[in-house]
């Protein structure tokens, strides 16, 4: 873009350039002609007088050599006596003219311009006078003008083109900014702001990008809270459910419905991560900041449900290569599966830390467990607290971390990740 305006000035200023230099040099050739002719008629002007006062010849040379013309040999005098005095030449048809009807004239001959002038020295006696002006005095100085035309027109061109420069800056970086800035945002870097500059229409632009990410920032946080509540907003109905399966005196209709409970409780925790996973994109975050955001909110339900609630915090920042939506959603399934699938009063431990060089995150409650064989491909098949946890299994590998299941230390479930840190350049 900054070339292509350079090259617009470059083209409109060499135009204009073009335009007053090109006719102005005709001008300066033009006055340079007048100028030497002018010079020419003037030489022929001092010798009129010694022809109508019947001066003789020797005056009439003297009055030749008087002038610049006559000294470089150009003047020729024919008298109305019938002498010719300096250089002899063939008469022209000017100088008969002259002669016979006493025309003065000026026209161009072989090599230069010549100038007539007739002159009455007598009754009915015509003289002339011809000056005999050679192309090179007519175009004497004629190209030094040119040159400093032509230096002034290139001069004016570079200027232009060097303010135009400057002034596609202006315009081009802040339209960079915005680029840059848009592609991050496309990245999942909801944060990313610019500094609205140059004109008023990119300021403007700036500023309603700036407003832009802040609004969607603020819908994706609204969205995510909706949809961290939305498995706890179910799980009364759905555990209203499982009772009323439970008082079926039938065991295979109440164990068909449990499995349709299960079915329906995770297909929704499917559609909530995917359609978290919608949202999440792709860019970096810090695993100590999401995770210390999300178990924060969660604490106020722990309290709500008066669990049992310890967080261990690790040391410094655990920068990784996955979005910070995507993160936070594959940490909201481990927290969902635990309110959702323990009892109220059931302990939680969750923390994070850095070990043997890899980010890691884990959940642990006190409840009843996972139970590992109705595991396929990490997402349980009856209501357990592995429910959604195949969604975060892929997230998370997809980062190139890992996901474990294991027993904890309260006697319920562990769920750990580990994901590589983000090595940041220095340049």
């Amino acid at each position: 873009m900054r070339r292509r305006l350079v090259l617009v000035f470059l083209a409109m200023s060499t135009l204009v350039a073009t335009a007053f230099v090109v006719p102005l040099g005709f001008l300066v050739r033009r006055t340079a002609e007048d100028r030497s002719i002018d010079a020419a008629r003037a030489d022929a002007a001092a010798i009129v007088p010694a022809l109508v006062t019947y001066g003789s010849r020797g005056q009439v040379e003297a009055a030749i050599g008087s002038t610049a013309s006559g000294r470089a040999d150009r003047i020729t005098v024919i008298s109305s006596q019938g002498w010719t005095v300096g250089t002899v030449i063939e008469p022209s048809k000017r100088v008969n003219e002259a002669l016979d009807a006493g025309v003065s004239d000026i026209g161009p001959v072989d090599g230069g311009v010549e100038v007539v002038a007739a002159v009455a020295s007598g009754p009915e006696k015509m003289s002339a006078i011809r000056v005999f002006v050679p192309n090179k005095e007519l175009r004497e100085g004629q190209w030094r003008a040119w040159g400093a035309l032509a230096g002034v027109g290139v001069a004016l061109v570079a200027i232009s083109v060097l303010v135009a420069d400057r002034l596609a800056l202006t315009v081009v970086r802040p339209t960079e900014a915005l680029a840059r800035a848009a592609r991050s945002l496309g990245d999942g870097e909801l944060d990313v702001k610019v500094e609205p500059s140059g004109p008023d229409e990119l300021v403007e632009l700036g500023g309603a990008f700036n407003d832009l990410g802040d609004r969607v920032s603020a819908m994706l946080a609204h969205e995510r809270e909706l949809v961290a509540e939305l498995s706890h907003r179910l799980r009364t109905p759905l555990t209203a459910l499982r009772m009323r399966a439970d008082q079926v005196t039938e065991p295979e209709l109440a164990d068909s419905l449990r499995g349709d409970i299960a079915s329906v409780t995770a297909v929704v925790n499917e559609l909530i991560q995917e359609a978290r996973g919608a949202i999440a994109g792709t860019g970096s975050c810090d695993l100590a900041e999401v995770f210390a955001n999300r178990a924060e909110f969660w604490s106020a339900l722990a309290e709500d449900q008066e669990r049992p609630w310890r967080f261990k915090r690790g040391e410094g920042k655990l920068p990784i290569a996955i979005s910070p939506n995507a993160f936070e959603a594959a940490i909201d399934v481990l927290f969902e599966n635990v309110f959702s699938h323990t009892p109220e009063r059931c302990p939680v431990d969750v923390g994070y830390e850095l070990k043997d060089g890899l980010a890691c995150a884990w959940v642990s409650d006190g409840g009843e467990g996972i139970d590992l064989s109705n595991l396929v491909d990490g997402s349980s098949t009856a209501g357990s607290t592995g429910l959604g946890i195949g969604i975060a299994r892929r997230t998370i590998e997809e980062a190139g971390g890992l996901l474990t299941l294991g027993e904890s230390k309260l006697g319920g479930a562990r769920v750990e990740l580990s994901l590589p840190l983000l090595r940041r350049s220095n340049t």
